[in-house]
């Protein structure tokens, strides 16, 4: 039997469970050590269980793992829309206006019933994308005028190092 088919032990399994289910929240020490691990050796064995040439066994089981909690945890338009509506029916019971409204507004976006529409408005200037090709041109002339001693500067140093 290779190494990678080998039934976990009950630590082993439980490791896998912490690391797949909060990986990122707790180290590989603290998986050890809520696996039953000594602490003494629990830095070591966490190295040896998530390192796929030592224990490939369990490195498959924590891929496992964290595959059924991504098909578990799937967002998809219907389950969204599905948890809107929960979060919706549950807010109208409890007469909670503001969160049966935003739950509301959120099912319409997703809907496309709603578009959200950003604006940035520089009062100050032009934008560059109303500008005609001459426009675009005067300004660009303007610019190199006003940073004329950076560029002089720029064309000096050039020239020194031929």
């Amino acid at each position: 039997m290779k190494l990678i088919d080998k039934k976990l032990s009950d630590r082993q399994e439980k490791f896998a469970q912490e690391i797949a289910e909060n990986g990122g929240r707790i180290s590989g020490t603290d998986a050890a050590i809520l696996a039953g691990y000594p602490k003494a050796s629990a830095y070591q064995r966490a190295y040896e269980l998530q390192n796929p040439e030592i224990c490939p066994h369990v490195v498959k089981r924590i891929r496992e793992i964290r595959l059924e909690l991504s098909k578990k945890y799937e967002i998809s338009k219907d389950n969204h829309m599905e948890e809107l509506w929960r979060i919706r029916e549950d807010a109208k019971n409890k007469d909670n206006q503001m969160v049966r409204l935003r739950a509301e507004e959120d099912r319409g976006k997703m809907m496309g019933y709603y578009i959200d529409k950003k604006a940035i408005l520089n009062v100050n200037k032009r934008p560059i994308d109303d500008m005609s090709l001459p426009e675009l041109y005067k300004e660009m002339e303007r610019i190199k005028k006003r940073n004329r001693h950076f560029m002089e500067k720029t064309k000096n140093e050039k020239n020194k190092k031929k």
